[in-house]
């Protein structure tokens, strides 16, 4: 009996070592036999190349952010909003109120789930002050991207850090099969 312990994606491993073993070791044991290992080869590939097939119809998981670079690039853009508001004439905005009274380089700072939400009462500050600022819908779709990003991110660090495809029910009817197979060609 086969190990059960063998996912889906560890067949393709388990299958070629298989193939390869019984080539090395029953072919030419026993010269009238060497046409059952031959057909018991040719069964075990085509039970990989079928379960490859149905493993490579599966969705692909979504591309994961580099959480660094996203980190990094929204505290650039508080500190560079900050900068640029210290820059308009007459400050027609209080900073404090974007940033709660802290400054901003400490709360570019600050851990991802509050850096996220302050990205976001930044977003939603300047969205209230927004005849105020000039330039306020580019900053504005720059601190909506970088907060998107940042709540990506954030999703991804709660999630599992094991990826796993969801598994439909054709991958478990081929693993079943590709199982059988392999169980039979074991007993070799």
């Amino acid at each position: 009996m086969a190990d059960p312990y063998i996912d889906p994606f560890e067949t393709k491993i388990y299958g070629k070592f298989a193939r390869e073993q019984m080539a090395a070791v029953l072919r030419g044991k026993l010269p009238p036999l060497d046409g059952m290992v031959e057909f018991a080869i040719g069964k075990q590939l085509v039970a990989d190349q079928a379960m490859s097939d149905v493993l490579d119809r599966q969705p692909k998981p979504a591309p994961e952010l580099d959480s660094g670079a996203v980190l990094e690039e929204a505290r650039d853009v508080i500190v560079r909003f900050a900068s640029y508001l210290d820059s308009l004439k007459g400050r027609p905005v209080d900073p404090k109120v974007f940033f709660r009274g802290e400054t901003p380089s400490v709360l570019a700072r600050r851990r991802i789930t509050k850096l996220t939400a302050a990205v976001g009462h930044i977003a939603d500050e300047l969205e209230r002050q927004r005849e105020k600022v000039r330039g306020a819908e580019m900053w504005l779709a720059e601190l909506r991207e970088v907060h998107e990003k940042l709540g990506i991110v954030e999703r991804q660090q709660r999630a599992t850090r094991v990826e796993r495809v969801e598994l439909g029910p054709e991958v478990s009817t081929a693993r079943e099969a590709w199982l059988a197979v392999y169980n039979a060609n074991k007993s070799l």
